[in-house]
């Protein structure tokens, strides 16, 4: 089983099933795309700022292979550990764009593949959306108060 990041569009972009209707889901997994085409693949996403550096990096490599002797077996070593980097970590870097943009975290869900993870994450939150709204009673605030201050997580000042 797999999970995938459920992100909805940023408030006052259609009410709420607009909204779920325009959800991404993303899968926390590893990219091969992202492995195999590197810097293609990040501009296929447009990912500018990560493009960029990309290109900063690997111009710092060239640089040094020429300038300073750099070994092939080293060089080589470097781009592997790039696109290793991208292949582990692409979908966050999509993931933190759309969050820049005003996307919200909507669900985390565990499924197989991303058909199931879709099927889920709607059932879930149409669902929701059907069942009324519960109001929360002032006694159930929390931190409960207290006239003496609370370090920590813990509501009672000696308790262990």
């Amino acid at each position: 089983m797999a999970f995938y990041t459920v992100l909805i569009p940023p408030p006052g972009s259609g009410g709420p099933r607009e909204e779920v209707e325009r959800a991404r889901v993303l899968p926390d997994s590893f990219t091969w795309s992202a492995f195999a085409l590197t810097g293609l693949w990040l501009l296929g996403k447009r990912l500018w700022l990560a493009t960029v550096l990309f290109a900063l990096v690997w111009a710092a490599l060239f640089y040094a292979r020429a300038r300073f002797g750099l070994s092939g077996g080293a060089f080589v070593l470097a781009l592997l550990a790039i696109a290793l980097f991208l292949g582990l970590e692409g979908q966050n870097l999509i993931a933190r764009k759309l969050l820049r943009q005003g996307w919200r975290l909507a669900d985390v869900v565990e499924a197989r593949d991303l058909a199931e993870a879709e099927k889920r994450y709607f059932e879930r939150a149409l669902a929701g959306e059907a069942a009324p709204q519960r109001q929360v009673e002032a006694s159930a605030q929390w931190p409960p108060a207290s006239p003496v201050p609370v370090i920590g997580l813990f509501p009672e000042a000696r308790g262990r």
